[in-house]
């Protein structure tokens, strides 16, 4: 059974595909590692703990295989991910300086390697919020603008701009670096391309097209899929009934919010919402209301594309429009446009479509 505290530890059959990605790293590691790595796959399938799990192997003092002895002060350092060498790049609140940023990162993925960019943003909020309480003003913000920033990039040309002293490995992640600003991203160009010796970036990321062209072919790129069911259960601990692995879509941070109870109201919200588009006789503003609560409401409205998709008594043009209303929804939120008028237009327009079987392609394209 694999324990979140296992991962920390750097043992390979504890992450997913643990012993597969080992493989395919050590098949690298004798011919030539490369200089830029980008792995790009869902949240919650391991890049995150794959990403320690290699720099720890390549940073480990005492290490003469692919295993890395977690008893060197180089291993103890990586376990609390501290070490001098390792570069750690989380996208960022401009307000926020790096030092300060990175701090609270570490704290909260050596809690969690599978932490996802919701739980990192809500983190971030927190401290927002405690720094506000603390000199008694308030942003009167609820969401974040998050980027990685040319600024930083420039930061870390300059932090590798100096010598290495250890001559070891310096090791630099990109944390959801689909969140490098363009400007950012053309900063990087050169020093990705030629890099200081015995330096490897390794970016991860949830898409890969939204990363420029030029920095994608100057990396070497693996793509993580979704994780099974088994997986799932083998990191979970528990059986996982279908509908949750379903709506988990193969990512283990969606599966823990799915099992987190303060989760469980806005499903439940997002299940009477659906159904209420189908009932005339059923009001939907108290769903509408719970639902705008969520932190989370774009990921609660994807996995209600699922619901749709997998409905049995809708028509397939139904469910096409119905996965295409929520997504692009999702999609808008994400840009922080008003939840409640967007869920008040999506009601009104499926309630129509729904309601009349002779629909027209042309809608989509509007």
């Amino acid at each position: 059974m694999a324990e979140i505290s296992d991962i920390r530890l750097m043992q390979w059959s504890a992450i997913p595909r643990g012993e597969k990605i080992k493989a395919q790293w050590h098949a690298l590691h004798r011919r030539q590692i490369p200089h830029a790595l980008l792995w790009v796959g869902p949240e919650g399938v391991g890049k995150t703990a794959s990403a320690w799990a290699i720099s720890q192997t390549l940073l480990c003092a005492e290490n003469d295989s692919m295993t890395p002895c977690n008893s060197c002060q180089s291993c103890q350092l990586m376990m609390r991910l501290d070490h001098p060498n390792l570069i750690l790049v989380p996208p960022l609140p401009s307000e926020m300086s790096l030092e300060e940023g990175v701090q609270l990162f570490r704290t909260y993925l050596q809690e969690n390697p599978f932490l996802s960019l919701s739980e990192w943003e809500k983190a971030l909020i927190e401290q927002r919020n405690k720094q506000s309480e603390q000199k008694s003003t308030s942003t009167g913000r609820s969401r974040l603008s998050l980027s990685i920033s040319v600024e930083v990039v420039r930061r870390i040309q300059s932090i590798l701009s100096l010598s290495n002293p250890t001559a070891t490995w310096r090791i630099i992640w990109f944390w959801h670096a689909e969140m490098l600003t363009r400007q950012a991203a053309n900063a990087l160009l050169k020093v990705v391309e030629e890099p200081p010796a015995r330096t490897i970036f390794i970016f991860l990321a949830k898409q890969l097209e939204i990363l420029p062209i030029t920095l994608r072919s100057r990396c070497q790129i693996w793509r993580f899929p979704p994780l099974s069911k088994e997986e799932l259960e083998s990191l979970s601990g528990e059986p996982i009934p279908a509908l949750t692995y379903m709506l988990a879509q193969g990512s283990y941070a969606r599966l823990r919010r799915l099992k987190d109870p303060s989760f469980e109201p806005y499903i439940r919200a997002l299940q009477s919402w659906l159904r209420s588009l189908l009932h005339d006789n059923t009001d939907p503003a108290p769903f509408i209301e719970e639902l705008v609560k969520s932190p989370q409401l774009s990921e609660i409205l994807s996995m209600g594309a699922i619901l749709i998709r997998e409905h049995p008594n809708l028509t397939p043009l139904q469910k096409a429009i119905g996965m295409h209303t929520l997504l692009d929804m999702a999609d808008a939120i994400e840009a922080n446009l008003q939840p409640n008028l967007l869920l008040w237009e999506a009601t009104l327009r499926l309630k129509e479509l729904w309601r009349n079987p002779h629909f027209e392609w042309n809608w989509l394209a509007v």
